[in-house]
């Protein structure tokens, strides 16, 4: 039997996640708004492990540090949300909750903790290590947590149900007695699992490491996966995050000033191309993009170009660099305000734009991936994207209208075509290749598929909350 259950967890391996060190302040309340959260990585997507029927429905789940606590978040996609169970240390696995199990030393991963939260707040703690001697049941010391409906004496199903929330502060304090550090020291390794089980309706199972074997049970410590500590974060406008720290406005509009006074005999006004020098915020790649590059190039000059040293003050130089990078920033490299909560609610529901977009791999096929946008463009690009219609539908988004000599309706964008035959990414998501002589009809449509209406269909403050979600959608990329 033990040969077996080592076989099946051979198939079965274990996931793997980098924890971040969290770039900004996170507040716990059931929120996820900070940029260190927009910044942070999900897991990846969770598995069902003992799936009969119904709606699997996803967990995005994220982890961060800091010299402090572990944070843990879970997004539920749930359209049955329910919790009856208030008591601490409730049987709230008979509710929808969400579990994290971790185990700090993977020399000794069978010493494990347990924090199982429902939607309304309950909590139940667990300490399984060789040590403890007191009841089934475990207090951490300090703990912060804040889930969607969090206080309330019960949620009952409701209609509208669409998520919720739990987001959790643990500080490292709790483990002591079993991390070789604590706070952990980059590089530092621990196991751990996610979990999520449903409540009355549609009540799924899933965990974010696979659990190998016919045991139906969460508590196995040789599933969990393996956590890494990272010293950085990017993508949160923090320090190392980005190629670039966050622009300072009052910065911008000084080295703005001093750039048309110093620059323009050579490059044009307002960053556009000179007499004698290129564009500084054109379309094109530039080979100094980082601050340290650029503020040498202006304070030293660039050998073997007309390019000459400056002698101005450094700080008026670090202004000019600052202007420059705004002329070149994207959406991610700006603070866009909005309730970056609100704006995926919106994302997901109102504004329709899964239905056609993709962002992490959830979402449609139709449109553009989204995962990238906000390091891609500009925000104002973004904006426009948004309201102003097109001429002309973009390259490799050409609607069309088929109707093939069997009667089949196809409607979707084109995706290759010549003389003989084409392919067609239809709207259901399915790539339709079809041959000329197969069709009876098909109509080029004049018009892109994506509506620019969204500021009419929108509140205000939706569409600002919509356009701070979108810019904070950026890759993780390499420090400059």
């Amino acid at each position: 039997m033990r040969c077996l259950i080592f076989f099946l967890a051979c198939l079965c391996p274990a996931a793997e996640y980098q924890i971040q060190r969290a770039a900004s302040t996170i507040k716990i309340d059931a929120r996820l708004d900070e940029p260190a959260w927009a910044a942070a990585p999900p897991t990846s997507d969770f598995i069902f492990n003992w799936f009969t029927a119904g709606e699997k429905e996803t967990t995005e789940a994220k982890l961060l540090w800091d010299d402090d606590n572990l944070y843990v978040s879970w997004r539920c996609q749930d359209r049955h949300i329910s919790a009856y169970v208030t008591e601490r240390h409730g049987p709230v696995s008979k509710d929808d909750c969400v579990e994290v199990f971790i185990s700090p030393d993977p020399r000794k991963v069978t010493n494990y903790y347990t924090w199982e939260i429902n939607p309304i707040g309950a909590m139940l703690n667990r300490c399984r290590t060789d040590w403890w001697k007191g009841p089934p049941t475990w207090e951490p010391e300090q703990l912060s947590y804040r889930t969607t409906f969090h206080g309330l004496a019960k949620k009952d199903e409701d209609t509208n149900d669409r998520e919720w929330i739990v987001e959790l502060a643990i500080p490292f304090k709790n483990f002591m007695r079993d991390a070789v550090n604590t706070p952990p020291r980059p590089g530092d390794e621990w196991r751990l699992n996610l979990m999520r089980t449903g409540g009355k309706t549609n009540a799924q199972q899933s965990t974010w490491s696979p659990i190998a074997g016919e045991k139906r049970s969460f508590h196995t410590p040789e599933n969990f996966g393996k956590v890494v500590f990272v010293a950085q974060q990017r993508g949160a406008g923090g320090r190392g995050a980005r190629s670039r720290p966050a622009l300072n406005p009052q910065q911008v509009e000084k080295g703005h000033t001093q750039y048309n006074r110093s620059c323009t005999v050579c490059h044009g006004v307002d960053g556009a191309a000179g007499d004698r020098a290129p564009a500084l915020a054109a379309q094109r790649r530039y080979l100094r993009t980082s601050g340290a590059d650029l503020f040498d190039s202006i304070k030293n000059g660039i050998k073997g170009t007309l390019m000459p040293a400056t002698p101005m003050a450094d700080e008026d130089v670090w202004n000019i660099v600052a202007y420059i990078q705004s002329l070149r920033a994207t959406a991610a490299d700006i603070t866009v305000p909005g309730d970056l909560g609100n704006g995926r609610a919106v994302f997901t529901g109102k504004g329709g734009c899964t239905q056609c977009h993709m962002i992490r791999g959830r979402g449609g096929l139709v449109g553009p991936d989204l995962s990238d946008i906000g390091a891609q463009r500009k925000l104002e690009d973004i904006r426009a994207a948004l309201m102003v219609p097109k001429p002309v539908p973009p390259r490799g988004y050409q609607p069309v209208s088929a109707r093939t000599k069997a009667g089949a309706q196809i409607r979707g964008i084109v995706k290759n075509e010549n003389n003989f035959s084409l392919q067609v990414l239809g709207l259901d998501d399915k790539l339709h290749l079809l041959t000329r002589d197969q069709l009876a009809s098909i109509t080029y449509e004049p018009l892109s598929l994506m509506p620019t209406n969204f500021d009419k269909m929108l509140t205000a403050n939706e569409m600002q909350d919509l356009l701070a979600f979108l810019s904070k959608q950026a890759r993780q990329r390499e420090s400059k």
